[in-house]
């Protein structure tokens, strides 16, 4: 993984003569201006400092791979996206997804393309090293060690080019958009026939009793549908 310099400025955050306030040491300027504005409206005197500059190595953007990826907040935290937020890189994003030009060399590997169908696992047993592999909420892990969340993955025809997901030829193919990957094109097509011929194929609700809650709007089977037509999406009262 590329690693790009950037300097991070921080600010310390004061307030004299209260010794239930601790120091806070933050990078978010937005944080120190709302700060000073609270304390000024309570008739408090916060002292905000500007600490010296440094600077540290952090990931690069896993497209252009010059500039630092993006911080994001979400309920569990702060998290590191897999791309930067400059406009410029974010429309070369969009035009080559939408095939107007060529995606970069260095997102694809030296070797063609190959299809590769995945394992079925338990997202509890984790995934095992140098296989692709699908979890029960159809997660999908590449053998390069690429999530969805990290680098992602993009519909795909055979070929290894990319379409959006309502295109009339794509059924079900999956680029692993992961630098460094040896070019892999994860074939869902087929994921469950092997136990669909062998009668063996379980439903959500044989494999994980539940309750159904259908709450999250992404399932089409209407609420009262038998518990085997929702998707486990649905499946929000774990027993």
């Amino acid at each position: 993984m590329k690693h790009v310099a950037v300097a991070v400025r921080r600010y310390r955050l004061e307030l004299p003569g209260y010794d239930w306030f601790e120091p806070q040491t933050t990078t978010d300027l937005a944080r120190v201006v709302r700060s000073l504005r609270a304390a000024r409206l309570a008739g408090l005197t916060v002292r905000a400092t500007l600490l010296p500059l440094q600077v540290e190595q952090v990931p690069a953007c896993s497209w252009c791979r010059a500039r630092p990826r993006a911080v994001e907040n979400d309920c569990d935290g702060s998290y590191l996206t897999a791309t930067c937020v400059s406009p410029q890189c974010r429309e070369a994003r969009r035009l080559a997804y939408d095939g107007v030009i060529a995606y970069p060399s260095h997102r694809r590997g030296g070797q063609a393309a190959r299809l590769v169908k995945p394992v079925r696992i338990r997202r509890a047993d984790g995934p095992p090293p140098g296989v692709v592999t699908v979890d029960e909420y159809d997660d999908i892990t590449c053998e390069c060690g690429n999530i969805s969340s990290f680098a992602g993955f993009h519909p795909c025809l055979p070929g290894g080019a990319l379409v959006e997901p309502d295109h009339p030829e794509w059924n079900g193919l999956y680029w692993c958009a992961a630098v460094g990957c040896s070019g892999v094109i994860v074939d869902c097509r087929y994921l469950d026939d092997d136990q669909a011929d062998s009668g063996q194929m379980e439903s959500v609700t044989d494999a994980f009793p539940v309750e159904i809650d259908d709450q999250c709007g992404d399932c089409s089977a209407h609420q009262d549908a038998p518990p085997d037509d929702h998707h486990v999406a649905c499946s929000t009262r774990w027993n």
